[in-house]
Order: structure tokens, then sequence, then C-alpha cells
């Protein structure tokens, strides 16, 4: 779940009923946010201080779960689809001089899991795209429903896309990723280590650490071969999975 979407409808909602009379209101996931007991001008000043922040409408209608659901849903999309643009080039070591360094390793199948616009197509041979957010991609689909054969993939690269909400949602797509990696293959990866940015993505960034990403090596029974720091603060890193 985006928490900080969550946060914000909570604070908002807390703050719409912060008198006596509603001492006994309880706000949490399972609210049925349709049914608290709104007056015309406290639903509009709650619904005006959330779209200020977020810039988009919603009806506010199930419970705040689902809500928060269908905002980030929808603000991740024209996020990434509208307002963010990839700066390749920015990078050292995961811009354009890492499809050669994939290219060497004559990869049978590679995945770009959240590609966006697909910048490494037709330069990484054997690639295909995924990401639910941009039409780019071969295929818009998140990498939990990607279901293809297990260790069908010689190499798996993620830049910047294993980054947003909590661990257990960023273990869970980091697993299925060396599901899907043969043994010997490589995992690239960039990270963002928790640096928050005015322009968004209005998501939690999970802050990724060298501890971190040697404690998921032991877990997942990999082997991790490269940890640098990229441009922009980045965090380059690549794994190799071992034979079981």
């Amino acid at each position: 779940m985006n928490t900080k979407i969550f946060n914000l409808l909570q604070k908002n909602l807390q703050t719409a009923f912060d008198l006596p009379k509603y001492a006994n209101i309880s706000i949490n996931s399972d609210t049925v946010v349709q049914d608290l007991p709104w007056t015309p001008a406290r639903y509009k000043k709650f619904k005006d201080a959330v779209e200020a922040e977020l810039s988009l409408p919603c009806d506010y209608v199930g419970t705040l779960h689902s809500i928060t659901h269908d905002l980030s849903e929808r603000y991740i999309l024209r996020f990434f689809s509208e307002i963010w643009k990839p700066r390749t080039g920015d990078y050292e070591h995961t811009g354009w001089d890492l499809a050669d360094e994939i290219n060497k390793l004559m990869p049978e199948r590679v995945l770009d899991v959240g590609c966006g616009y697909h910048p490494f197509k037709g330069r990484i041979k054997n690639l295909i795209g995924i990401d639910p957010y941009n039409n780019c991609a071969d295929y818009e689909v998140d990498i939990l429903d990607y279901k293809v054969r297990p260790e069908s993939h010689d190499v798996i690269i993620a830049l910047g896309s294993i980054n947003f909400n909590s661990r257990d949602e960023i273990q869970a797509r980091f697993a299925h990723c060396v599901s899907l990696l043969k043994p010997g293959g490589q995992f690239f990866l960039r990270a963002n280590p928790g640096i928050t940015h005015k322009t968004g993505p209005y998501v939690e960034i999970f802050p990724w650490t060298f501890e971190v990403v040697n404690e998921f090596a032991e877990i997942y029974n990999l082997s991790l071969t490269t940890f640098k720091k990229d441009a922009n603060d980045r965090l380059y890193f690549v794994y190799k999975k071992l034979p079981k």
C-alpha cells in the first residue's frame, strides 16, 4: 500500500473530525469514508486539501484502503507516463554503456523490469521490457503479474523500479525477479537510497543501503559482485545467482 497517500488521507480525515462530538470515530484502513458524518463544508475542505497535494479528483467512496489504492494507481500512472522523463545518459554505470556490458554476456533472454520509455530497446539483444505505467513497454504489466517460466532469463535489469513502498513490497518484487533468473544469471539494479523530491513520485522511497543489498544476497542465494555509487546519488549493484 502507498503509505504516503494513506497517511495524507488519514491526517486530513482526522483533522476534519477533530471535535469532541466525534471522539468515538476511529479513522483506519477499514473506515468507509462516505459513511462518515460529513457536512458539505467539511467534505469540501477535506477534498480540496487532498486534491491540492495530489492534483487528482476523487469522490472518496469506499474504504480508506481502497481509496488509497485507487489514488496511488492513478497518481503513479500519471507521474511515470507524463511527468517523469528518463535520464539514462546521466549515469556512469547504468547509462548507455550498460548495454555493451550486458551484450558481452551473450544473453538469450533479458528482462527490463519497469522499463519506462524502454530506452534500451534496440540496444540490448533479446530484451523484453515490462512496465505497468508506460505504453512504450513490450508488456504493460507489473513484475508480480509477469508469470512466465521460472529461471528462464539470463539477465534481469531493474533501474530504479524496485524502490517504492514497504520492505515487504520490495522483497516480493525482488524475490519474483530472482525466481525468473537462471542459475549463473546476473541481476543489475539501480536504486535510490531514500532521497525524496518535491516533484515526486508521491510514494515512500525504500532506503537501500549496502547492508540491505548484502542481506538480500544471503536471503536469495545470490553473490554480490558489484556495489558502486552512480550519478544523482544512486546506488548501482549487481548480483549473480548461485547454483541451488
